[in-house]
């Protein structure tokens, strides 16, 4: 292969990344827009996606298609918790090394003016690489399709399970699994 072919196949490459995350990116905006629209909701404590009756019916027309959507949810809500821990760990580490420069040499509380902890915080930001954070845990979640009513508290019409890692999911209605619960909960 000459150096035309090289820088060819390079190019490519970089195109094919580009593409990639593009799609991404289109993918995550048209889940942020369905969530402003409340037709999606994660919550992140429990680790429970909320899908509305309406937006699953479409994402059902097929089980790859449904797979595929419950895959991009998965992907989007990684992708927002590795934000969030990075701009966490940014945060704590920005405050370490203002802590440390306001304490002095001789553990004297020393007067930091607003420019010096901007110029402290800056340094340290830009001495911080990504491989110095621990990744958020890959990790299994639940699915809950609801209905599209303005009840208070409505039940599910459907509950199931989804693990990244293996991309296993389980689903079932909520009629089956409500009456399990109940008797699980009663022994």
């Amino acid at each position: 292969m000459g150096i035309f072919g090289y820088f060819s196949k390079k190019r490519r490459e970089e195109k094919r990344k580009l593409k990639e995350t593009m799609a991404f990116a289109s993918s995550f905006k048209t889940l942020e827009q369905l969530q402003q629209a409340g037709m999606l909701a994660w919550d992140q404590q429990h680790r429970r996606l909320f899908v509305m009756q309406p937006l699953a019916v479409v994402m059902m027309k097929s089980a790859e298609s449904w797979q595929n959507f419950v895959q991009n949810c998965f992907q989007w809500t990684y992708f927002k918790a590795c934000q969030q821990a990075w701009d966490d760990y940014l945060l704590k580490e920005e405050l370490a090394a203002v802590r440390k420069a306001s304490v002095g040499e001789k553990h004297q509380s020393v007067q930091l003016s607003r420019d010096d902890v901007e110029r402290i915080r800056r340094a340290r930001r830009a001495e911080i690489v990504q491989s110095d954070m621990e990744p958020p845990t890959v990790a299994p979640f639940e699915i809950f399709i609801m209905p599209d009513t303005t009840e208070v508290a409505p039940k599910p019409i459907g509950v199931g399970f989804f693990d990244p890692e293996t991309n296993d999911m389980e689903m079932a209605p909520w009629s089956e699994v409500e009456p399990l619960l109940k008797k699980s909960s009663a022994e």
